[in-house]
């Protein structure tokens, strides 16, 4: 597996019983779809500490992991992890960065058509356009306190590795409080998002280089 893929599963994929979820109406995704542009059109920055559990078919234990996740407009995401160990992705655009703890790399985030659109996706449930990508088919659900936005590739190259992604938005903020990604192998990752702060002042500076 490359580089780039060997990110995308270290970023992204709880799982709701089928049962406690209810497909929304086209009217109903109308609305709910309105509600997530709105919001996210009003904000311009997201500051949150994550949990990220990383479920494998190959082992009993599951892979935990956790940090702060910083987002702002347009195109700017740091995931700081710092636990297990200390380790930063930022995305700038077409830009990434790594710091494994020793050295920085950046490459190029487009290369690889792929990690793009992953990268595409998480970018659109922070900007509210979600339901822009013509990559996907879109379903949309309502559990007990939040929307989840179902994405299942259309592309056999993404579903190669991928399921599907999910995109879980909270009924009160309609905001991202939680992403899974579903491996085509049966492994998936669960990132959930706590103490979410929007709008607070970011400095350019934090995605422009790895500190």
């Amino acid at each position: 597996m490359n580089r780039f893929l060997v990110v995308l599963f270290l970023l992204y994929g709880s799982v709701l019983p089928a049962e406690e979820m209810k497909t929304l109406t086209a009217q109903e995704q109308a609305v709910v779809n309105g509600k997530i542009s709105e919001v996210a059109k009003n904000t311009v920055s997201i500051s949150s500490s994550f949990r990220q559990v990383k479920n494998l078919n190959v082992l009993s234990e599951k892979i935990e992991s956790g940090g702060v996740f910083y987002f702002k407009k347009d195109n700017l995401i740091r995931w700081e992890y710092k636990k297990p160990y200390r380790y930063i992705l930022i995305f700038n655009g077409s830009r990434l960065f790594i710091n494994d703890g020793v050295k920085t790399n950046r490459f190029d985030a487009n290369a690889n058509r792929i990690f793009q659109q992953i990268n595409s996706t998480i970018l659109a449930s922070m900007k509210g356009v979600i339901t822009d990508s013509p990559d996907f088919q879109i379903l949309f659900f309502k559990a007990k306190n939040r929307y989840i936005v179902k994405l299942i590739p259309k592309s056999d190259d993404l579903l190669k590795y991928i399921s599907a992604i999910e995109i879980h938005f909270d009924s009160r903020l309609y905001s991202v409080m939680e992403v899974n990604l579903y491996e085509k192998s049966g492994d998936y990752t669960n990132i959930i998002f706590k103490n979410r702060e929007f709008n607070k002042p970011l400095p350019d500076s934090l995605f422009n280089s790895v500190n």
